[in-house]
């Protein structure tokens, strides 16, 4: 029995080991699985910005658009006249004293951060421990600096009591125990002279850009704020007025780069970045269109006599959109009417129709009169143009006549018009109506680019492969979707 008992527990010890091993694997195989799934989107989102960045590029350059991802690629990467200018780098004075400034810049695709370097150390001495910090609130002339970052606001009006800059100091301990907390902000000693000017993500653009000096009578505490990848700014204090030399060079604002190097960061190790990572298929490349779209249309009583009278016409009572369109005329026409009779009695000093009961009276007479008499002699004339927008693939459904129809016939009827075209007068003189109209599209530009995914439901994934732990029917974890499309509304390439 103690054999058998003492066999029994191993094997129960084996089949526990074996079940936390697979829980484990239960775990942490699919945390890993979405984890990677996660890169590849984000992957993808990236080549498909830059892609759609590349293809704005190459509109600018040629005057004409393509649909072959590899040749915008192909042509980038042979090319080295874009001409770009020197990165804008942004000031703020944020105190009326300027004791306090703040640099950012707008972000460039080939600049990471600014370059902030000591005048004569050429690097900065970051003081976010206490000890480095404390020594330079004494370098900027506070007389307590080790009791003043432990007081606490009472202690330090004692401590600083008829001190000048007693508030500068607070701040600054106070600055210093916010940034603590706060793993964006990172804290330096700048001395009293700083260069500024723009780190080059890829040095072998040999892109310049105009610098700035910063100098201040005290030190200068140099604080970089990140808030984001594309939100970063530098801030600078001193106890005295820092003073700003921004050197500009005119012939910076003509330099010339490679097409490829500059929009895509990495050109070096990626050569395909114009394939979806998962398909290695290129992506799909559409085009947002926009079209201007006119009509014309003639009202009339018996035949047609207008310009449209090789026009085949209609019942104004048989189309809706069209009877409500028309309605909505008679309805500002009939108000500016009420409108001008009320101000020409007014301005007699008669006030008599000055009352809205009145007024809805007179809209009642000249709403009928004008149904009665529209079109009696001449078709009534109108034109209306408007702007419509579709993918290129989708412009034959959504710039058909029937969409312009929809699009230039949206009037609906107020409540006053719906009780006059009940009264029976007004319906007859409706029934007397016809009506004509012609469509046609004007002017169609392209306005943007749309980069977005090739993967379906037909789709072959050829860029990654999964082990047999990873297969979908263990976890269900399907396939990545490649973050779906990338939409560049930029309308500075828009042909004219």
């Amino acid at each position: 029995m103690f054999v058998t008992s003492r066999k029994g527990n191993i094997v129960l010890k084996i089949l526990s080991v074996i079940a936390f091993l697979l829980l484990v694997l239960s775990i942490e195989i699919p945390r890993r699985a979405w984890n990677q799934q996660v890169e590849r989107q984000e992957f993808s989102q990236k080549r498909m910005m830059q892609m759609s960045d590349l293809e704005v590029v190459y509109m600018q350059e040629t005057n004409h658009f393509s649909k072959d991802l590899k040749k915008i690629y192909d042509y980038a990467i042979k090319n080295d006249s874009l001409q770009v200018s020197a990165p804008d780098i942004e000031i703020e004075i944020l105190t009326m004293d300027s004791t306090h400034i703040r640099i950012s810049y707008s972000d460039y695709s080939h600049i990471e951060d600014l370059d902030v370097e000591n005048v004569v150390k050429k690097t900065l001495e970051n003081i976010e421990d206490k000890t480095k910090f404390i020594a330079f609130m004494k370098s900027i002339g506070c007389p307590t600096p080790e009791e003043v970052m432990d007081a606490d606001i009472d202690e330090i009006e004692i401590l600083l009591k008829g001190n000048l800059h007693k508030d500068f100091y607070r701040s600054l301990k106070q600055r210093y125990y916010l940034a603590r907390e706060n793993d964006n902000e990172h804290i330096y000693d700048g001395g009293k002279d700083l260069n500024i000017t723009l780190k080059n993500k890829n040095p072998k653009l040999k892109l310049r850009s105009n610098s700035i000096k910063l100098s201040s009578p005290s030190n200068i505490e140099t604080i970089a704020i990140y808030s984001g990848e594309k939100d970063i700014y530098w801030d600078f204090i001193s106890r005295e007025k820092i003073s700003i030399v921004k050197n500009y060079d005119p012939e910076l604002d003509l330099q010339h780069v490679n097409i490829g190097r500059y929009l895509l960061q990495d050109i070096e190790t990626d050569k395909t970045p114009y394939l979806c990572p998962s398909t290695l298929d290129p992506y799909l490349v559409d085009f947002n269109l926009i079209a201007k779209v006119g009509m014309n249309i003639e009202f009339f009583k018996g035949e047609n006599t207008g310009e449209l009278i090789d026009i085949e016409s209609e019942k104004l009572i048989d189309n809706e959109k069209i009877k409500n369109y028309f309605l909505n005329i008679a309805k500002l026409k009939s108000e500016r009417v009420v409108a001008d009779f009320v101000r020409e009695y007014e301005m007699d000093g008669d006030s008599t129709y000055s009352s809205q009961e009145q007024q809805d009276s007179l809209f009642s007479k000249f709403f009928a009169e004008y149904l009665r008499d529209v079109a009696k002699k001449a078709p009534l004339a109108d034109a209306i143009t408007n702007s419509i927008s579709s993918l290129e693939k989708d412009q034959e459904k959504n710039f058909s006549e029937e969409a312009m129809f929809d699009l230039l016939f949206r009037s609906s009827m107020a409540e006053i018009v719906i009780n006059e075209i009940s009264k029976e007068n007004n319906t007859k003189a409706l029934e007397e109506l016809s009506f004509a109209y012609t469509t046609s599209i004007i002017k169609v530009d392209t306005v943007s680019v749309k980069i977005s995914s090739p993967i379906n439901k037909n789709s072959q994934f050829k860029g990654y492969s999964r082990n047999f732990f990873e297969k979908q029917f263990l976890f269900g974890i399907e396939d990545d979707v490649n973050a779906g499309s990338i939409d560049n509304g930029t309308s500075s390439w828009k042909s004219e």
